[in-house]
């Protein structure tokens, strides 16, 4: 249904309105233009520049913003206003300024944006979202830790499972620094599959199996992964030769359930690593 609150086609304008007035002198008759004032926003922002002129020649150009008030503030265009012009005054400063490298922000903008709203510099702590899980799971074993419609697993539950999908990966040849593309669908599946790939100390590679095999296919091709984890569902909709592992097909009952140890790693997993 179309919304009456903005324009259907776009909301955003720029007008070069360099449109001579016409002639409206008459006979025994004086006619002049009136400003009526009282602007009224057609679009949430428009930009109309008009060409000057004195005694026929060019003497620059004038640019006026219209805005919707429900949307902008005056400040906020001003400011608009002022990154135009120091854009503006860059670029005719010297006609050989690559477009790109011209400064957008004016100086008091920028060290507004830098300094006061992007200080959010803290220290954080040297643990790894490997170490923080397994914390969590001591906390609290019992309580929900996946909910995905009518499945829920508790935290002892769920760690459980990733154990033991995380020794087959070890087993597999996935550790530190190797990549594991993951090809399901959001259901408890995916999160198992995401937190054993960090278990075994990889990183896994999200794959989407709604997307085009082509796609698919150049993430692969791209990525090198150890191995696809999928589902039967999910694996029927990636490429024939995405050499997948089907997840609910694995046989891991003799995988043991207890957290892997580090000894069991091929490598060490560093807070440098990748999705550690």
């Amino acid at each position: 249904m179309r919304s009456t609150g903005h324009h259907p086609l776009f909301q955003v304008a720029l007008f070069f309105q360099n449109m001579d007035r016409p002639d409206l002198s008459l006979p025994d008759l004086d006619i002049e233009a009136v400003d009526l004032g009282g602007v009224v926003a057609k679009f949430d922002l428009q930009l109309t520049v008009t060409p000057r002129l004195d005694a026929g020649k060019p003497c620059g150009m004038s640019a006026q913003f219209t805005y919707a008030t429900d949307l902008f503030d005056e400040d906020t265009v001003r400011g608009l206003a002022d990154g135009m012009v120091a854009t503006l005054d860059a670029l005719v400063s010297d006609l050989d300024t690559v477009v790109g490298d011209v400064d957008l922000l004016v100086p008091d903008v920028r060290r507004e944006l830098v300094d006061t709203v992007n200080a959010t510099e803290h220290a954080v702590d040297s643990g790894t979202l490997l170490s923080e899980y397994r914390a969590q799971v001591l906390r609290t074993p019992h309580a929900p830790a996946v909910v995905f419609g009518d499945e829920t697993l508790s935290y002892a539950q769920f760690d459980a499972r990733v154990n033991r999908l995380a020794r087959y990966l070890i087993d597999a040849g996935v550790g530190p620094e190797e990549l594991v593309a993951i090809g399901i669908r959001r259901s408890v599946d995916l999160v198992v599959a995401i937190y054993a790939v960090i278990t075994a100390g990889g990183a896994y590679v999200p794959l989407d199996p709604d997307h085009p095999s082509e796609r698919i296919g150049h993430i692969l091709d791209t990525a090198r992964p150890v191995c696809v984890l999928t589902t039967v569902a999910d694996g029927s909709d990636l490429p024939s030769d995405a050499n997948a592992v089907e997840v609910e097909t694995i046989d891991l009952e003799h995988h043991a359930v207890h957290p892997v140890r580090d000894e069991e790693l091929s490598g060490p997993i560093r807070p440098a690593t990748p999705a550690t």
